[in-house]
């Protein structure tokens, strides 16, 4: 399962470091999965992070992030990073 424990204060990476990742081809899987459900999750995460709530942000991610694929995607990535 991804580990959502990290503070997302910490996590700050520079914009071309963005733009590179999401638009790999493991950026555009995973971008597949967030948006599964329509993009409410995605939606609902984005809404807690900019009031600050990263518990909110981990609640509304957590099932979009669980299983292998996302793994693996996300394990891929965060060696880019």
């Amino acid at each position: 399962m991804v580990d959502l424990s990290q503070n997302f204060s910490e996590f700050s990476p520079k914009p071309e470091q963005l733009r590179s990742i999401l638009s790999s081809p493991e950026g555009q899987a995973l971008i597949r999965l967030l948006q599964a459900d329509g993009g409410a999750g995605l939606r609902q995460a984005a809404a807690a992070l900019q009031s600050g709530d990263e518990a909110g942000v981990r609640a509304a991610l957590t099932p979009l992030l669980a299983g292998t694929e996302a793994e693996a995607l996300t394990r891929s990535l965060e060696g880019k990073l």
